[in-house]
């Protein structure tokens, strides 16, 4: 019997300390508050233990990655591991912004917001 993933998507960001990070880790919360049966924040950094990156796998039919900036942190942990994404936003270049370490405008943190929210609700679209 195949067992069926607990969540239909894993979202994981950087949480960096730049206004762009920081704006994606808020963006992250609200959109699990608002979807707290199909989307939880996964730990990025687990992705590196092999126990718990197979968990991970099973938990979850798809996997969103969220990098603030163009250094890419997240990428390069999930390529280096082996950990599949189904869809990977990298803000900086996305939103054609400079990475800037401080924090985030409410400007700012609407526009990641959105773009963050997009992507989820194609993916839990896509999990139908």
């Amino acid at each position: 019997m195949v067992e069926k993933a607990r969540w239909k998507l894993f979202i994981y960001t950087c949480f960096g300390g730049c206004a762009t990070g920081v704006s994606a880790a808020k963006a992250l919360i609200r959109i699990w508050e608002e979807n707290p049966k199909d989307v939880k924040i996964a730990c990025l950094p687990a992705a590196i233990l092999p126990g718990k990156r197979k968990e991970m796998l099973k938990s979850s039919n798809k996997r969103l990655l969220v990098d603030g900036c163009p250094l890419q942190c997240g990428a390069k942990l999930f390529q280096r591991e082996g950990m599949p994404v189904d869809r990977y936003i990298e803000l900086t270049s996305y939103l054609d912004v400079k990475k800037v370490k401080e924090l985030p405008s409410g400007d700012l943190e609407d526009r990641v917001y959105k773009v963050i929210q997009e992507a989820v609700h194609t993916l839990l679209k896509e999990d139908e």
